[in-house]
C-alpha cells in the first residue's frame, strides 16, 4: 500500500532552508532540492522497505469517499502528489507544504529529491551525506529520477559518482564532460538502474564498450543515448546496445571513430521506432550502411553524417543505384533533417535524390560539398514551402540564377547560410530579402561582391531578421548598417569581422571579446556584436547620425534614408544619461 503517514497538526523537529543547496533538512534528513525548471515528472514514485508505488502523475484516480469532514490533509498519497507537482517550479511553495503535516511532508520531500541540482561541488556533498544516514526518515535516494552532473565536469570523480549506486529509480542520467568517470564505476553504478531512459555520456573519453554492454543487459527502456566524443567506443558495443534496446529513439554517435557501417545497420534493423542517429565525424561509415535508410521502412526524423568522408552519391538513391538494387527505394516521409556537410565526393546527384525520397525535409546542410553546382538548388526548390533551414557554405559553384529561383519557390525559409559563395552578387540577396519574409538568420561571410545595396534591400520589406553574418564583405559601409540597425529591432547578432569601415576603435569598443584562442591578426580584425553590444552599437550610431558633424568621419546616409532618420528622429533618441 502507498505510503501515508498519519494526517492533522503537524510540527518538524527542525526545518532550515541551505542557502548553498536550495533545500530542506528536517532532522539533518531532508536534503537539497531539484532545480527550478518548469517540467513536470513524467511520474513519481514512493519507495521504501514497506512502501509501494502510488498512481503515475498524469493518470486518472477515482474520486475517495472521505466523508463530510475532507480537508485537503486527507486528500490520497497520488492526488496530493499530482498537485504539489504544479508547485514544482517554485521551491519555496514545495516547502511551505512540506511543513503542513506528515502527509504534505511525504509529498513533499519526493518532488524537492525528484531532480537535484549541482550548482557547486557542496552541495553534492551535503547530499550524499544526507543519503548516508544510518536511519534516515524517508529513502532519499529512491525518489533521485534524474541526475545532471554537468555543471560538476571537471570535479566529478569516480568516489564521489560511486556513490549514486543507491538511486535505484533513476531515469535520466547527464554526465556530460565528466572525463574522470571510468567504466568500473559506470558499470557498477548502471547494473543498478532499470528504469534508465535517457543518459549523456558525451566527452566520458574512458568510456568503452563495456559500459555499452552494461546498458545492454541492465536498462531495456532506454530510449536516448549520447556518446559524442567516446572515441573508444566500438560497433560491438553499439550493436549489443540496439539489440537489447529496441525502444531506442535518438542515438549520438558524433566522433566515434571506431563506429562503422554495422553498427548503423544493426541500429535501423533492430531498432524500429528510431527518430535520430548522429554519426559526425564516423569516418568509417560508407556507402553501404547509409544506403539502408532508404530501403528499410522507418520513422527516422533526423540523419547527421557530417564528415563522413568515405560516403558518395551511392549512398543515397540515385538513379544508377536503383538500377542495380533488388528492391525499389522507398519514400522517406518522416525525414526532417539531414546533414551531409563535409562530404567532399557528393554531386547534384546525391541532392536530387535526397530531395526526391525525402520530400518533407526541413532542415538541409550541404556546407562544403564543393561539387555542387545550381542543379542542386533548383533540386532543392522542389521542397518548396517545407525547407525552413538551408546551409549552403563553401558551395563556391553557385550563381545568382539558382538564388532567385529557391527565392521564389521556398518562401518559409527561416535560416539561410550563404558563406564563401564567392560567385553571388546583389541579385541574390534582393530576391531574398524580397521573397522570405520569414527570414531570422542569414549567412553572408565572404561575399565580397556584396556592397550597401545588399544591405539596404535585407529592410526593405521585411524587419524580422535577428542574427546577420556580414564578416569580411569589405564593400560594407557605416551607414548601411546603421539603417540595417534602426530598422530590425529584434537584431540579437551581427558579425563585421574584417570589414574596413569597423577597424575603428570608438565602434570596436561595443563589440565582444575575441575567444582566447585568437592570434594577435585575428584580435584585431574581430569584430562581433551580440546582446547588449547590439543595443549600444545602436544607439551610439543614433547619436552621431542625429548630428551631421558627427556624422561625417563615418560616411553620410543616401539623401532619401537621411531625410526619413531626421523625420522620426524623436522615435529614436533617447535622453542622455
Amino acid at each position: 500500500m502507498a505510503y501515508e503517514p498519519e494526517a492533522g497538526p503537524w510540527t518538524p523537529p527542525s526545518a532550515r532552508v541551505h542557502p548553498s543547496t536550495q533545500g530542506v533538512e528536517l532532522s539533518l534528513s531532508v536534503s537539497p532540492s531539484s532545480s527550478t525548471g518548469s517540467d513536470m515528472p513524467d511520474f513519481v514514485d514512493l519507495q521504501a522497505s514497506a512502501v509501494a508505488s502510488p498512481t503515475p502523475l498524469g493518470v486518472r484516480v477515482p474520486p475517495v469517499d472521505v466523508g463530510s469532514s475532507a480537508s485537503p490533509a486527507d486528500l490520497p498519497h497520488e492526488i496530493l502528489l499530482q498537485i504539489m507537482g504544479y508547485c514544482i517550479s517554485d521551491q519555496q511553495d514545495l516547502v511551505s507544504c512540506l511543513l503542513v503535516c506528515r502527509r504534505w511532508c511525504a509529498c513533499a520531500v519526493q518532488l524537492l529529491w525528484l531532480r537535484p541540482c549541482f550548482h557547486r561541488l557542496s552541495a553534492l556533498f551535503k547530499m550524499i551525506h544526507v543519503m548516508i544516514q544510518p536511519t534516515p526518515s524517508f529513502p532519499y535516494a529512491l525518489y533521485i529520477r534524474r541526475l545532471n552532473f554537468s555543471l560538476l565536469a571537471g570535479d566529478l570523480d569516480d568516489q564521489l559518482f560511486g556513490r549514486m549506486t543507491a538511486c535505484h529509480r533513476l531515469e535520466r542520467l547527464t554526465l556530460s564532460g565528466c572525463c574522470q568517470i571510468s567504466d568500473n564505476t559506470l558499470t557498477r553504478v548502471l547494473q543498478n538502474t532499470p528504469h534508465l531512459v535517457a543518459i549523456d555520456l558525451s566527452g566520458v573519453v574512458q568510456l568503452t564498450d563495456r559500459t555499452l554492454h552494461q546498458l545492454a543487459a541492465t536498462c531495456p527502456k532506454l530510449q536516448g543515448v549520447n556518446l559524442s566524443g567516446c572515441e573508444l567506443v566500438t560497433s560491438e558495443g553499439v550493436i549489443a546496445l540496439a539489440h537489447a534496446c529496441h525502444s531506442l529513439r535518438r542515438i549520438k554517435l558524433a566522433q566515434c571513430t571506431r563506429v562503422d557501417d554495422h553498427a548503423l545497420q544493426a541500429l535501423l534493423r533492430a531498432c524500429p521506432i528510431l527518430l535520430e542517429v548522429d554519426l559526425a565525424g564516423c569516418t568509417r561509415i560508407n556507402d553501404a550502411s547509409v544506403r539502408e535508410v532508404w530501403q528499410r521502412p522507418s520513422l527516422l526524423r533526423e540523419l547527421r553524417l557530417a564528415g563522413c568522408t568515405a560516403l558518395t552519391d551511392r549512398a543515397f538513391p540515385t538513379p544508377t543505384v536503383l538500377a542495380e538494387a533488388a528492391q525499389p527505394a522507398l519514400l522517406c516521409e518522416h525525414l526532417r533533417m539531414v546533414d551531409v556537410s563535409s562530404c567532399p565526393y557528393l554531386t547534384d546527384e546525391a541532392v536530387r535524390a535526397v530531395v526526391a525520397h525525402a520530400p518533407r525535409l526541413r532542415y538541409l546542410t550541404l556546407a562544403k560539398c564543393e561539387r555542387l553546382t545550381d542543379d542542386s538548388v533548383y533540386a532543392i526548390a522542389e521542397l518548396g514551402r517545407h525547407i525552413q533551414h538551408l546551409h549552403l557554405a563553401h558551395c563556391a559553384q553557385l550563381t545568382d540564377h539558382a538564388m532567385l529561383h529557391l527565392a521564389q519557390q521556398c518562401t518559409r525559409i527561416r535560416y539561410l547560410d550563404l558563406a564563401c559563395c564567392v560567385q553571388l552578387t546583389d541579385e541574390s540577396i534582393v530576391a531574398l530579402a524580397t521573397h522570405l519574409p520569414k527570414l531570422r538568420r542569414i549567412g553572408l561571410v565572404r561575399l565580397v561582391r556584396l556592397t550597401d545595396r545588399a544591405v539596404y534591400a535585407l529592410v526593405e520589406r521585411h524587419t524580422s531578421l535577428e542574427r546577420i553574418h556580414l564578416s569580411y564583405c569589405e564593400q560594407i559601409t557605416v551607414p548601411a548598417i546603421f539603417w540595417l540597425m534602426l530598422r530590425l529591432p529584434r537584431l540579437s547578432h551581427l558579425s563585421l569581422t574584417g570589414v574596413p569601415a569597423f577597424r575603428r576603435s570608438d565602434l570596436q569598443a561595443m563589440c565582444r571579446a575575441p575567444p582566447k584562442e585568437f592570434n594577435q591578426h585575428q584580435r584585431q580584425s574581430f569584430c562581433v556584436y551580440s546582446g547588449r553590444g547590439v543595443h549600444d552599437l545602436r544607439r551610439f550610431l543614433q547619436r552621431a547620425y542625429a548630428d551631421p558633424a558627427s556624422a561625417a568621419p563615418y560616411g553620410a546616409l543616401p539623401s532619401d534614408r537621411q531625410r526619413i532618420f531626421y523625420e522620426s528622429l524623436h522615435r529614436f533618441l533617447r535622453p542622455r544619461e
